[in-house]
Protein backbone atom coordinates (compact mmCIF):
# COMPACT_ATOMS: atom_id res chain seq x y z
CA UNK A 1 0.00 0.00 0.00
CA UNK A 2 1.43 3.49 -0.99
CA UNK A 3 2.03 5.96 1.97
CA UNK A 4 0.53 9.34 1.48
CA UNK A 5 2.40 11.81 3.33
CA UNK A 6 1.33 15.55 4.21
CA UNK A 7 2.98 18.69 3.13
CA UNK A 8 4.39 19.30 6.68
CA UNK A 9 5.78 15.51 6.92
CA UNK A 10 7.21 15.78 3.64
CA UNK A 11 8.67 18.84 4.72
CA UNK A 12 9.95 17.91 8.01
CA UNK A 13 11.90 14.70 6.12
CA UNK A 14 13.27 17.11 3.54
CA UNK A 15 14.53 19.07 6.63
CA UNK A 16 15.96 16.04 8.65
CA UNK A 17 17.72 14.80 4.84
CA UNK A 18 19.60 18.19 4.55
CA UNK A 19 20.78 17.99 8.13
CA UNK A 20 21.92 14.57 7.99
CA UNK A 21 23.83 14.97 4.32
CA UNK A 22 25.16 18.01 6.21
CA UNK A 23 26.84 16.05 8.91
CA UNK A 24 27.71 13.33 6.40
CA UNK A 25 29.40 15.96 4.00
CA UNK A 26 31.35 17.54 7.08
CA UNK A 27 33.11 14.51 8.00
CA UNK A 28 34.54 13.88 4.22
CA UNK A 29 38.11 14.32 4.03
CA UNK A 30 37.98 17.09 0.98
CA UNK A 31 39.83 19.57 2.95
CA UNK A 32 42.29 22.28 2.71
CA UNK A 33 44.80 23.87 5.15
CA UNK A 34 43.90 27.32 6.28
CA UNK A 35 47.61 28.55 5.78
CA UNK A 36 46.64 32.19 6.68
CA UNK A 37 44.66 31.91 9.77
CA UNK A 38 47.99 32.50 11.94
CA UNK A 39 47.65 35.70 10.79
CA UNK A 40 44.18 36.88 11.98
CA UNK A 41 45.08 40.59 13.49
CA UNK A 42 46.52 41.90 10.71
CA UNK A 43 43.37 40.57 8.13
CA UNK A 44 40.53 42.28 6.50
CA UNK A 45 37.83 40.32 4.58
CA UNK A 46 35.13 41.81 2.30
CA UNK A 47 32.14 42.50 3.70
CA UNK A 48 29.02 40.48 3.22
CA UNK A 49 25.62 40.86 3.72
CA UNK A 50 23.66 39.06 6.42
CA UNK A 51 22.39 35.71 5.87
CA UNK A 52 18.72 36.71 6.98
CA UNK A 53 18.59 39.75 4.39
CA UNK A 54 16.43 39.23 1.89
CA UNK A 55 18.02 37.75 -1.94
CA UNK A 56 18.52 40.48 -4.65
CA UNK A 57 15.96 40.67 -8.02
CA UNK A 58 19.24 39.59 -10.05
CA UNK A 59 19.77 36.31 -7.96
CA UNK A 60 15.52 35.87 -7.88
CA UNK A 61 15.52 36.05 -11.85
CA UNK A 62 18.58 33.80 -12.16
CA UNK A 63 17.12 31.27 -9.58
CA UNK A 64 13.51 31.27 -11.74
CA UNK A 65 15.31 31.40 -15.01
CA UNK A 66 12.35 33.72 -16.30
CA UNK A 67 12.80 36.05 -19.05
CA UNK A 68 14.34 38.77 -16.82
CA UNK A 69 17.45 36.68 -16.07
CA UNK A 70 20.80 38.13 -17.66
CA UNK A 71 23.13 36.06 -15.63
CA UNK A 72 25.27 33.07 -16.58
CA UNK A 73 25.87 29.96 -14.73
CA UNK A 74 29.40 30.34 -13.11
CA UNK A 75 29.32 27.10 -11.16
CA UNK A 76 31.27 25.16 -13.51
CA UNK A 77 34.49 26.72 -12.94
CA UNK A 78 37.47 25.52 -11.35
CA UNK A 79 39.61 21.92 -10.78
CA UNK A 80 36.75 19.08 -11.31
CA UNK A 81 34.10 21.70 -11.92
CA UNK A 82 34.23 23.16 -8.31
CA UNK A 83 32.70 19.82 -6.74
CA UNK A 84 35.70 19.14 -4.75
CA UNK A 85 39.76 20.21 -4.03
CA UNK A 86 42.64 18.30 -5.58
CA UNK A 87 43.51 15.22 -3.20
CA UNK A 88 46.37 16.10 -0.81
CA UNK A 89 49.77 14.59 -1.90
CA UNK A 90 49.87 11.84 1.27
CA UNK A 91 47.06 10.54 0.34
CA UNK A 92 48.02 10.07 -2.99
CA UNK A 93 49.79 6.55 -4.39
CA UNK A 94 52.34 8.91 -5.95
CA UNK A 95 56.14 8.29 -6.27
CA UNK A 96 58.35 10.99 -4.18
CA UNK A 97 61.10 12.36 -6.32
CA UNK A 98 63.04 14.19 -3.76
CA UNK A 99 65.31 17.32 -5.69
CA UNK A 100 68.34 16.85 -3.22
CA UNK A 101 68.82 12.70 -4.50
CA UNK A 102 69.59 14.33 -7.81
CA UNK A 103 72.51 16.71 -6.23
CA UNK A 104 70.17 20.15 -5.68
CA UNK A 105 71.76 21.32 -2.21
CA UNK A 106 70.08 23.95 -0.42
CA UNK A 107 71.15 27.06 0.32
CA UNK A 108 74.27 26.69 -1.03
CA UNK A 109 73.74 30.06 -3.40
CA UNK A 110 73.87 28.16 -6.67
CA UNK A 111 72.13 26.49 -9.47
CA UNK A 112 70.02 23.59 -9.29
CA UNK A 113 69.02 23.66 -12.15
CA UNK A 114 70.63 20.47 -13.73
CA UNK A 115 69.96 18.71 -10.46
CA UNK A 116 66.05 19.21 -11.36
CA UNK A 117 66.68 18.13 -14.90
CA UNK A 118 68.40 14.41 -13.56
CA UNK A 119 65.41 14.48 -11.67
CA UNK A 120 63.09 14.60 -14.91
CA UNK A 121 64.92 12.32 -16.89
CA UNK A 122 64.51 9.71 -14.06
CA UNK A 123 60.76 9.99 -14.56
CA UNK A 124 59.64 7.55 -17.15
CA UNK A 125 57.03 9.10 -19.23
CA UNK A 126 57.89 12.89 -18.37
CA UNK A 127 57.89 14.10 -22.08
CA UNK A 128 55.57 11.91 -23.83
CA UNK A 129 52.42 12.83 -21.74
CA UNK A 130 51.97 9.54 -20.04
CA UNK A 131 50.46 9.40 -16.33
CA UNK A 132 53.43 9.09 -14.49
CA UNK A 133 51.81 9.29 -11.01
CA UNK A 134 54.75 11.58 -9.48
CA UNK A 135 55.63 14.09 -6.83
CA UNK A 136 58.63 16.30 -7.13
CA UNK A 137 59.45 17.58 -3.81
CA UNK A 138 61.88 20.73 -2.73
CA UNK A 139 62.45 20.42 0.75
CA UNK A 140 63.09 22.99 3.01
CA UNK A 141 65.63 25.90 1.79
CA UNK A 142 65.91 27.72 -1.40
CA UNK A 143 66.84 25.92 -4.55
CA UNK A 144 68.10 27.98 -7.28
CA UNK A 145 65.81 27.25 -10.69
CA UNK A 146 68.54 29.73 -12.69
CA UNK A 147 71.51 31.88 -12.74
CA UNK A 148 74.30 33.90 -14.55
CA UNK A 149 76.42 30.51 -14.44
CA UNK A 150 73.65 28.43 -16.42
CA UNK A 151 73.92 28.14 -20.08
CA UNK A 152 70.98 29.03 -20.91
CA UNK A 153 69.56 30.55 -24.02
CA UNK A 154 66.52 31.20 -25.63
CA UNK A 155 65.92 27.96 -27.36
CA UNK A 156 66.55 25.75 -23.89
CA UNK A 157 65.15 28.23 -21.12
CA UNK A 158 62.29 26.35 -20.71
CA UNK A 159 62.20 23.26 -18.83
CA UNK A 160 58.98 21.59 -20.00
CA UNK A 161 57.16 18.79 -17.99
CA UNK A 162 54.76 16.97 -20.42
CA UNK A 163 52.92 14.54 -18.47
CA UNK A 164 49.63 13.84 -16.21
CA UNK A 165 49.08 13.25 -13.15
CA UNK A 166 52.31 15.12 -11.62
CA UNK A 167 52.59 17.41 -8.59
CA UNK A 168 55.45 20.02 -7.90
CA UNK A 169 55.28 20.01 -3.74
CA UNK A 170 57.40 22.50 -1.59
CA UNK A 171 57.68 22.19 2.12
CA UNK A 172 55.70 25.21 3.10
CA UNK A 173 54.92 28.27 1.45
CA UNK A 174 57.53 30.06 4.05
CA UNK A 175 60.14 26.97 3.34
CA UNK A 176 60.85 26.38 0.36
CA UNK A 177 61.57 28.77 -1.98
CA UNK A 178 62.45 28.35 -5.91
CA UNK A 179 64.33 31.21 -7.24
CA UNK A 180 65.04 32.36 -10.50
CA UNK A 181 68.39 34.66 -10.03
CA UNK A 182 68.68 35.13 -13.63
CA UNK A 183 66.45 36.49 -16.05
CA UNK A 184 65.17 34.22 -18.50
CA UNK A 185 66.88 35.22 -22.02
CA UNK A 186 65.10 37.16 -24.12
CA UNK A 187 63.61 35.67 -26.95
CA UNK A 188 65.53 36.71 -30.62
CA UNK A 189 62.44 38.47 -32.09
CA UNK A 190 62.32 40.80 -29.11
CA UNK A 191 60.30 41.99 -26.47
CA UNK A 192 59.38 38.89 -24.29
CA UNK A 193 61.15 35.82 -22.74
CA UNK A 194 59.90 32.29 -21.81
CA UNK A 195 58.35 30.85 -18.81
CA UNK A 196 61.57 28.37 -16.56
CA UNK A 197 59.13 26.17 -16.28
CA UNK A 198 55.87 24.92 -19.02
CA UNK A 199 53.34 22.27 -17.32
CA UNK A 200 52.04 21.31 -20.81
CA UNK A 201 50.51 19.29 -23.13
CA UNK A 202 50.25 18.39 -26.62
CA UNK A 203 47.91 21.01 -27.43
CA UNK A 204 46.37 18.71 -30.61
CA UNK A 205 43.08 19.78 -32.54
CA UNK A 206 41.58 17.16 -34.77
CA UNK A 207 39.07 16.93 -36.83
CA UNK A 208 36.48 20.14 -37.62
CA UNK A 209 32.59 18.06 -36.89
CA UNK A 210 30.52 21.13 -38.51
CA UNK A 211 27.70 22.58 -36.12
CA UNK A 212 24.55 21.87 -38.37
CA UNK A 213 21.56 23.23 -35.30
CA UNK A 214 21.54 26.67 -33.32
CA UNK A 215 22.23 26.28 -29.45
CA UNK A 216 21.13 28.48 -27.19
CA UNK A 217 23.48 30.33 -24.60
CA UNK A 218 23.25 27.54 -21.47
CA UNK A 219 22.12 25.36 -23.84
CA UNK A 220 24.41 21.51 -23.03
CA UNK A 221 24.01 20.22 -26.47
CA UNK A 222 25.36 20.49 -29.96
CA UNK A 223 24.38 18.64 -33.19
CA UNK A 224 27.23 18.06 -35.29
CA UNK A 225 27.73 16.83 -39.22
CA UNK A 226 29.69 14.06 -37.80
CA UNK A 227 31.46 13.31 -34.77
CA UNK A 228 34.57 12.20 -35.88
CA UNK A 229 37.77 11.48 -33.08
CA UNK A 230 35.06 12.66 -30.38
CA UNK A 231 35.04 10.22 -27.16
CA UNK A 232 32.44 10.64 -23.94
CA UNK A 233 34.65 11.22 -20.77
CA UNK A 234 37.07 13.41 -22.94
CA UNK A 235 36.95 17.41 -23.33
CA UNK A 236 36.70 18.81 -26.73
CA UNK A 237 36.80 22.41 -28.17
CA UNK A 238 34.13 24.61 -29.16
CA UNK A 239 35.14 26.52 -31.65
CA UNK A 240 34.26 29.25 -34.00
CA UNK A 241 36.53 31.60 -36.12
CA UNK A 242 34.61 33.75 -38.91
CA UNK A 243 35.41 37.54 -39.87
CA UNK A 244 32.20 37.86 -41.61
CA UNK A 245 31.29 40.88 -41.98
CA UNK A 246 27.58 40.61 -40.31
CA UNK A 247 28.64 38.54 -37.68
CA UNK A 248 31.42 41.08 -36.08
CA UNK A 249 28.39 43.63 -36.10
CA UNK A 250 26.25 41.41 -34.12
CA UNK A 251 29.04 40.44 -31.82
CA UNK A 252 29.70 44.22 -31.11
CA UNK A 253 26.16 45.26 -30.52
CA UNK A 254 25.02 47.78 -29.24
CA UNK A 255 28.07 49.27 -30.74
CA UNK A 256 30.20 49.86 -33.95
CA UNK A 257 32.68 48.69 -35.16
CA UNK A 258 36.46 50.95 -35.53
CA UNK A 259 38.98 50.64 -38.03
CA UNK A 260 41.47 50.05 -35.36
CA UNK A 261 40.19 46.79 -33.99
CA UNK A 262 42.58 45.04 -36.70
CA UNK A 263 42.35 41.81 -34.51
CA UNK A 264 38.82 41.65 -34.17
CA UNK A 265 38.35 42.65 -38.29
CA UNK A 266 41.22 40.85 -39.50
CA UNK A 267 40.91 37.57 -37.45
CA UNK A 268 37.24 37.33 -36.83
CA UNK A 269 34.99 36.25 -34.26
CA UNK A 270 36.96 33.79 -32.12
CA UNK A 271 35.60 31.69 -29.02
CA UNK A 272 37.43 28.94 -27.95
CA UNK A 273 35.44 27.21 -25.19
CA UNK A 274 36.46 23.42 -23.87
CA UNK A 275 33.27 21.05 -23.01
CA UNK A 276 33.65 17.74 -21.08
CA UNK A 277 31.68 15.34 -23.16
CA UNK A 278 29.32 13.42 -21.25
CA UNK A 279 27.12 11.82 -24.02
CA UNK A 280 26.98 10.90 -27.60
CA UNK A 281 24.05 10.34 -29.22
CA UNK A 282 23.74 9.77 -32.98
CA UNK A 283 25.32 13.13 -33.84
CA UNK A 284 23.86 15.49 -31.00
CA UNK A 285 26.73 15.95 -28.25
CA UNK A 286 26.15 16.95 -24.83
CA UNK A 287 28.46 18.87 -22.45
CA UNK A 288 28.82 18.42 -18.75
CA UNK A 289 28.96 22.24 -18.87
CA UNK A 290 26.23 25.26 -20.26
CA UNK A 291 27.31 26.72 -23.28
CA UNK A 292 28.43 30.43 -22.59
CA UNK A 293 28.08 31.74 -26.50
CA UNK A 294 24.94 31.43 -28.33
CA UNK A 295 25.79 28.90 -31.36
CA UNK A 296 24.49 29.91 -34.68
CA UNK A 297 25.16 27.37 -38.21
CA UNK A 298 25.43 30.32 -40.04
CA UNK A 299 28.92 31.08 -38.89
CA UNK A 300 32.02 28.39 -38.97
CA UNK A 301 31.27 26.74 -35.39
CA UNK A 302 32.77 23.27 -35.26
CA UNK A 303 33.22 20.75 -32.28
CA UNK A 304 36.76 19.38 -32.15
CA UNK A 305 38.63 16.74 -29.93
CA UNK A 306 41.06 18.21 -27.83
CA UNK A 307 44.39 16.51 -26.63
CA UNK A 308 46.01 17.47 -23.40
CA UNK A 309 47.84 16.57 -19.86
CA UNK A 310 45.39 16.71 -16.47
CA UNK A 311 46.12 16.56 -12.82
CA UNK A 312 49.03 18.64 -12.89
CA UNK A 313 49.84 20.52 -9.87
CA UNK A 314 51.99 23.06 -7.75
CA UNK A 315 51.90 23.80 -4.10
CA UNK A 316 53.06 24.60 -0.80
CA UNK A 317 56.21 26.74 -2.00
CA UNK A 318 57.00 30.41 -2.84
CA UNK A 319 58.84 31.66 -6.62
CA UNK A 320 61.36 34.36 -5.98
CA UNK A 321 62.16 36.57 -8.74
CA UNK A 322 63.87 39.74 -9.09
CA UNK A 323 62.21 42.09 -11.36
CA UNK A 324 63.77 45.63 -11.32
CA UNK A 325 63.43 48.06 -8.50
CA UNK A 326 60.97 50.44 -10.80
CA UNK A 327 58.25 48.56 -13.13
CA UNK A 328 58.86 49.79 -16.74
CA UNK A 329 56.14 48.44 -18.83
CA UNK A 330 56.81 46.93 -22.43
CA UNK A 331 60.19 45.81 -20.64
CA UNK A 332 61.28 42.46 -21.71
CA UNK A 333 63.01 42.66 -18.49
CA UNK A 334 59.88 43.86 -15.95
CA UNK A 335 57.39 42.12 -17.73
CA UNK A 336 58.90 38.68 -18.96
CA UNK A 337 62.27 38.11 -17.66
CA UNK A 338 61.05 36.47 -13.99
CA UNK A 339 58.31 34.22 -14.48
CA UNK A 340 58.48 30.84 -12.80
CA UNK A 341 56.03 28.37 -14.78
CA UNK A 342 52.72 28.30 -16.54
CA UNK A 343 50.00 25.72 -17.41
CA UNK A 344 49.40 24.56 -20.83
CA UNK A 345 46.83 22.80 -22.49
CA UNK A 346 46.21 21.23 -19.03
CA UNK A 347 42.76 20.05 -17.61
CA UNK A 348 42.34 19.91 -14.16
CA UNK A 349 45.34 21.33 -12.92
CA UNK A 350 45.72 23.81 -9.61
CA UNK A 351 48.02 26.20 -7.67
CA UNK A 352 47.37 26.51 -4.08
CA UNK A 353 49.02 27.64 -1.58
CA UNK A 354 51.54 28.91 -2.91
CA UNK A 355 53.34 33.04 -3.18
CA UNK A 356 55.84 34.96 -5.91
CA UNK A 357 57.38 37.36 -4.92
CA UNK A 358 59.17 39.83 -7.05
CA UNK A 359 58.08 37.75 -10.38
CA UNK A 360 57.04 39.60 -13.76
CA UNK A 361 53.86 37.47 -13.72
CA UNK A 362 52.39 34.90 -11.40
CA UNK A 363 50.71 32.24 -12.98
CA UNK A 364 49.08 31.98 -16.51
CA UNK A 365 46.34 29.25 -17.84
CA UNK A 366 46.93 28.98 -21.44
CA UNK A 367 44.25 26.72 -23.77
CA UNK A 368 43.34 25.02 -20.42
CA UNK A 369 40.58 23.80 -18.46
CA UNK A 370 38.79 23.77 -15.07
CA UNK A 371 42.10 24.86 -13.39
CA UNK A 372 41.83 26.53 -9.91
CA UNK A 373 44.51 28.93 -8.57
CA UNK A 374 43.87 29.93 -4.96
CA UNK A 375 45.38 30.78 -1.50
CA UNK A 376 48.10 32.88 -3.09
CA UNK A 377 50.18 35.76 -1.63
CA UNK A 378 51.73 37.83 -4.78
CA UNK A 379 54.72 40.30 -2.87
CA UNK A 380 57.81 42.34 -3.42
CA UNK A 381 58.45 44.71 -5.95
CA UNK A 382 55.91 44.53 -9.05
CA UNK A 383 55.45 43.06 -12.29
CA UNK A 384 53.29 42.94 -14.99
CA UNK A 385 50.20 40.44 -13.91
CA UNK A 386 48.85 38.15 -11.23
CA UNK A 387 47.08 34.86 -12.03
CA UNK A 388 44.88 35.00 -15.69
CA UNK A 389 43.34 32.88 -17.66
CA UNK A 390 44.44 33.41 -21.08
CA UNK A 391 42.42 31.65 -23.59
CA UNK A 392 40.91 29.19 -20.87
CA UNK A 393 37.68 27.95 -20.63
CA UNK A 394 36.10 28.30 -16.81
CA UNK A 395 39.33 29.35 -14.66
CA UNK A 396 39.01 29.73 -11.21
CA UNK A 397 40.81 32.47 -9.41
CA UNK A 398 40.14 32.63 -6.03
CA UNK A 399 41.52 34.17 -2.27
CA UNK A 400 44.85 35.85 -4.42
CA UNK A 401 46.24 38.64 -2.62
CA UNK A 402 48.00 41.44 -4.66
CA UNK A 403 50.29 43.69 -2.79
CA UNK A 404 53.41 43.75 -4.76
CA UNK A 405 54.88 47.40 -4.27
CA UNK A 406 55.30 49.88 -7.12
CA UNK A 407 57.95 52.57 -6.98
CA UNK A 408 56.72 53.85 -3.28
CA UNK A 409 58.30 51.36 -0.90
CA UNK A 410 55.36 50.03 1.11
CA UNK A 411 52.56 50.92 -1.08
CA UNK A 412 50.95 47.72 -1.70
CA UNK A 413 50.24 49.09 -5.12
CA UNK A 414 49.37 45.64 -6.96
CA UNK A 415 50.70 44.12 -10.28
CA UNK A 416 50.04 46.78 -12.92
CA UNK A 417 47.22 44.42 -14.14
CA UNK A 418 45.75 42.42 -11.08
CA UNK A 419 44.07 39.23 -11.72
CA UNK A 420 41.76 38.55 -15.08
CA UNK A 421 41.71 37.14 -18.45
CA UNK A 422 43.37 37.62 -21.90
CA UNK A 423 42.60 36.06 -25.36
CA UNK A 424 39.13 34.01 -25.89
CA UNK A 425 38.65 33.08 -22.07
CA UNK A 426 35.35 31.73 -21.30
CA UNK A 427 33.94 31.52 -17.79
CA UNK A 428 36.13 32.85 -15.68
CA UNK A 429 35.42 33.15 -12.10
CA UNK A 430 37.57 35.82 -10.12
CA UNK A 431 36.08 35.41 -6.68
CA UNK A 432 36.79 36.62 -3.10
CA UNK A 433 40.58 38.02 -4.19
CA UNK A 434 41.97 41.28 -3.00
CA UNK A 435 44.71 44.23 -4.77
CA UNK A 436 45.92 47.41 -4.21
CA UNK A 437 44.74 50.57 -4.87
CA UNK A 438 46.51 51.20 -7.81
CA UNK A 439 46.09 48.38 -9.95
CA UNK A 440 42.43 46.89 -11.32
CA UNK A 441 41.81 43.29 -13.02
CA UNK A 442 42.75 42.47 -15.99
CA UNK A 443 40.90 42.48 -19.31
CA UNK A 444 43.48 42.11 -21.84
CA UNK A 445 41.39 41.99 -24.94
CA UNK A 446 41.53 39.68 -28.19
CA UNK A 447 37.86 38.35 -26.80
CA UNK A 448 37.29 36.89 -23.54
CA UNK A 449 34.19 36.30 -22.55
CA UNK A 450 31.43 35.68 -19.77
CA UNK A 451 33.79 36.74 -16.50
CA UNK A 452 32.98 37.22 -13.42
CA UNK A 453 34.89 39.42 -10.52
CA UNK A 454 32.88 37.69 -7.33
CA UNK A 455 33.12 39.57 -4.22
CA UNK A 456 36.07 40.81 -5.01
CA UNK A 457 37.89 44.03 -2.94
CA UNK A 458 40.66 46.49 -4.66
CA UNK A 459 41.62 49.63 -6.44
CA UNK A 460 39.10 50.44 -10.17
CA UNK A 461 41.15 53.06 -11.73
CA UNK A 462 41.06 53.38 -15.46
CA UNK A 463 43.50 52.22 -17.59
CA UNK A 464 45.03 48.87 -15.79
CA UNK A 465 42.68 46.66 -18.12
CA UNK A 466 45.41 46.18 -20.61
CA UNK A 467 45.24 45.95 -24.38
CA UNK A 468 46.67 47.90 -27.09
CA UNK A 469 43.92 49.11 -29.96
CA UNK A 470 43.99 46.35 -32.22
CA UNK A 471 43.00 43.27 -29.34
CA UNK A 472 40.26 45.81 -28.36
CA UNK A 473 37.41 45.56 -26.90
CA UNK A 474 38.87 44.53 -23.87
CA UNK A 475 35.96 42.18 -22.88
CA UNK A 476 33.18 41.01 -25.21
CA UNK A 477 29.93 39.92 -23.72
CA UNK A 478 28.54 38.62 -20.37
CA UNK A 479 31.03 40.44 -18.39
CA UNK A 480 29.79 40.13 -14.78
CA UNK A 481 30.62 42.50 -11.64
CA UNK A 482 29.02 40.85 -7.80
CA UNK A 483 29.56 42.78 -5.07
CA UNK A 484 32.60 44.53 -5.87
CA UNK A 485 34.02 46.60 -3.04
CA UNK A 486 36.22 49.47 -4.62
CA UNK A 487 38.71 51.39 -2.60
CA UNK A 488 39.65 53.56 -4.94
CA UNK A 489 37.51 54.82 -7.40
CA UNK A 490 38.66 56.50 -11.28
CA UNK A 491 39.05 60.27 -11.12
CA UNK A 492 35.46 62.18 -10.54
CA UNK A 493 33.73 58.76 -9.43
CA UNK A 494 32.88 58.63 -13.21
CA UNK A 495 33.49 55.34 -15.01
CA UNK A 496 32.37 54.77 -18.96
CA UNK A 497 32.37 51.33 -20.13
CA UNK A 498 32.99 52.23 -23.93
CA UNK A 499 35.09 55.13 -25.38
CA UNK A 500 37.38 55.28 -28.24
CA UNK A 501 40.05 57.63 -28.40
CA UNK A 502 39.72 59.83 -31.50
CA UNK A 503 43.07 59.50 -32.53
CA UNK A 504 42.74 55.91 -32.97
CA UNK A 505 45.66 55.34 -30.40
CA UNK A 506 43.80 53.76 -28.23
CA UNK A 507 40.55 53.38 -26.36
CA UNK A 508 39.01 51.60 -23.30
CA UNK A 509 35.98 49.29 -25.01
CA UNK A 510 34.01 46.57 -22.97
CA UNK A 511 31.24 45.55 -24.63
CA UNK A 512 27.66 46.48 -21.67
CA UNK A 513 28.83 44.60 -18.16
CA UNK A 514 26.49 43.11 -15.36
CA UNK A 515 26.86 44.84 -12.27
CA UNK A 516 25.00 43.82 -8.78
CA UNK A 517 25.95 45.24 -5.81
CA UNK A 518 29.20 47.50 -6.32
CA UNK A 519 29.72 49.39 -3.14
CA UNK A 520 32.81 51.11 -1.47
CA UNK A 521 34.30 54.13 -3.36
CA UNK A 522 30.91 55.92 -4.96
CA UNK A 523 31.59 55.17 -8.30
CA UNK A 524 28.43 55.98 -11.06
CA UNK A 525 27.69 54.12 -13.78
CA UNK A 526 25.57 55.38 -17.09
CA UNK A 527 22.61 52.50 -17.76
CA UNK A 528 22.99 52.44 -21.36
CA UNK A 529 26.76 51.00 -21.02
CA UNK A 530 25.10 48.13 -18.73
CA UNK A 531 23.14 45.26 -19.49
CA UNK A 532 22.37 45.19 -15.71
CA UNK A 533 22.89 47.91 -12.90
CA UNK A 534 21.03 46.55 -9.63
CA UNK A 535 22.08 48.32 -6.14
CA UNK A 536 24.49 50.31 -7.36
CA UNK A 537 26.17 51.46 -3.49
CA UNK A 538 25.24 48.85 -1.93
CA UNK A 539 25.64 45.26 -1.02
CA UNK A 540 23.78 42.02 -2.10
CA UNK A 541 22.62 39.07 -1.04
CA UNK A 542 23.73 36.31 -1.92
CA UNK A 543 27.15 37.61 -0.67
CA UNK A 544 28.96 35.49 -3.53
CA UNK A 545 27.43 34.67 -6.47
CA UNK A 546 29.75 31.20 -7.40
CA UNK A 547 29.11 29.95 -4.37
CA UNK A 548 25.33 30.50 -4.33
CA UNK A 549 25.38 29.05 -8.08
CA UNK A 550 27.25 25.97 -6.92
CA UNK A 551 24.98 25.36 -4.21
CA UNK A 552 21.93 25.61 -6.27
CA UNK A 553 23.22 23.46 -8.25
CA UNK A 554 25.05 20.45 -6.01
CA UNK A 555 22.24 21.46 -3.14
CA UNK A 556 25.12 22.08 -1.11
CA UNK A 557 28.00 24.08 -1.08
CA UNK A 558 31.00 22.19 -1.19
CA UNK A 559 33.53 21.89 2.05
CA UNK A 560 36.50 22.73 -0.37
CA UNK A 561 35.40 26.30 -0.66
CA UNK A 562 33.38 26.78 2.75
CA UNK A 563 36.61 26.22 4.47
CA UNK A 564 38.34 28.68 1.79
CA UNK A 565 36.04 31.30 2.67
CA UNK A 566 36.77 31.35 6.18
CA UNK A 567 40.03 31.68 5.24
CA UNK A 568 41.33 35.43 6.44
CA UNK A 569 42.71 38.01 4.09
CA UNK A 570 46.25 39.35 4.94
CA UNK A 571 46.55 42.89 3.44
Amino acid sequence: MAMRLSTNNIKYLFGVALVLSAMLFSCSSDDISLSLEENEESSEETETPSDTEKDCKPWNDFVAQNRQNVLLDFSYAGYKHGEMAPAEVETLNYRWYDITRYGGIPDDGKSDRQALLRLLADIEGIDNYAEVNAVIYFPEGEFILHDEQDEVTYENETIRIKASNVILKGAGRNKTFLVLKAPNPIHPAGGFAYNTLSLEGPGLFGTANRVVAPAAKGSFSVELSSVSGLRVGEYACLHLKDNSHELIAHELLPYSVHSGMSGLLNDGVIVQDYHLITSIEGHVVTFKEPIMHEVDPRWNWDLRAYSYVRNIGVEDMTFRGNVPEHYEHLSWLSDTGYIPFGFRHVVDGWVRRTDFDSVSEAATFTMAANCSAYDIQIMGKRGHCAVRSFGSSRIFIGKVTDSADSDTEGEKAGMLHTCGVSRPAIGTVIWRCRWGDKTCFESHGSQPRATLLDACKGGFPRGHQGGAMSALPNHMQDLTLWNFNATASPSGGNFSWWEVDPSGAGGFLFLPPMIVGFHGAATTFKFPECKLLSDNGEIVTPGSLYEAQLQHRLGILPKWIERLKEQKIVF
